[in-house]
């Protein structure tokens, strides 16, 4: 009699701790899904901006009537969305672009500002048949080309940017055409003109 009541309490304990083994699993399976889901997302959240693949934004530049083709460079800002990894930076001024337009030619060409040496603003004075760069004195064609070939200290002649016309309906029924350009920021002081990102 007293064998078979000890063999019913073991029975009972034996079940009882099953029990709650599977309890306890199911407690730290679902506390460890609670917990991890929120921490997963935190994470790939914060990090998904350095996993984002930068792209060159496309800008409207000016107006085609603003840019004769009489071969004269003018100059203008690049305004866009600035993006730093984590922060948005609305309509900041990234850059500047020289366009050129000669004679005859429908379209003209984009010339970024950036000195491919050391990353100086490359300026241009109105009539002057060069681009000059202040900082180390490289002088530039008004294609872009280096002046003085490899004697020269920028590396590359100025960085061209592709560029799109694109028409569209004026206030006053008229066409317009707008000047886009793809705004790529290159590498200082290599030979060959690489994105930055």
């Amino acid at each position: 009699m007293k064998e078979a009541k000890t063999a019913r309490t073991e029975i009972k304990t034996v079940s009882w701790n099953r029990r709650t083994f599977f309890e306890m699993l199911a407690a730290v399976v679902a506390g460890g899904v609670a917990i991890a889901t929120p921490l997963v997302a935190g994470v790939v959240t914060f990090l998904s901006p350095l996993l984002k693949k930068n792209t060159s934004p496309k800008v409207r530049v000016a107006l085609l009537s603003q840019i004769p083709d009489d071969g004269m460079p003018r100059s203008f800002p690049i305004v866009a969305d600035h993006v730093d990894a984590w922060t948005k930076y609305p309509e900041q001024r990234i850059g500047s672009v020289y366009l050129v337009r000669n004679k005859g030619e429908a379209e003209p060409i984009a010339l970024t500002a950036k000195c491919p040496h050391a990353g100086c603003f490359i300026g241009y004075k109105p009539g002057d048949d060069l681009f000059r760069c202040p900082c180390h004195t490289s002088a530039f064609k008004l294609d872009g080309s280096r002046e003085r070939g490899d004697a020269e200290v920028a590396p590359r002649g100025m960085d061209r940017l592709p560029v799109e016309l694109r028409s569209v309906a004026s206030a006053d029924d008229n066409e317009a055409v707008e000047v886009w350009i793809e705004f790529i920021d290159f590498q200082t002081g290599h030979k060959e003109a690489i994105r930055t990102a």
